[in-house]
């Protein structure tokens, strides 16, 4: 599952980011690593925009960056 297949208040475990440089490189200073708890905190009603907490920072993302990130869905 990707992170812009989450709803408001779904928690997940990242598990793989298939991003290119550079962006694979600002997710990974951002927090987005392996094993990261991140949640989603607020999303447009197309899903255009997302704000997802990921190691204690709150961090917007565009869906198609959110698209790039696998997920597994967590039950926290």
């Amino acid at each position: 599952m990707r992170l812009n297949e989450l709803n408001i208040g779904d928690v997940g475990i990242i598990k793989k980011i298939y991003a290119k440089e550079p962006l694979k490189s600002k997710l990974l200073s951002m927090g987005f690593t392996k094993g990261e708890r991140v949640k989603v905190l607020k999303h447009t009603l197309a899903k255009n925009t997302f704000d997802v907490e990921v190691a204690n920072t709150n961090v917007a993302l565009r869906e198609e960056e959110a698209r790039e990130i696998e997920v597994i869905k967590s039950e926290e």
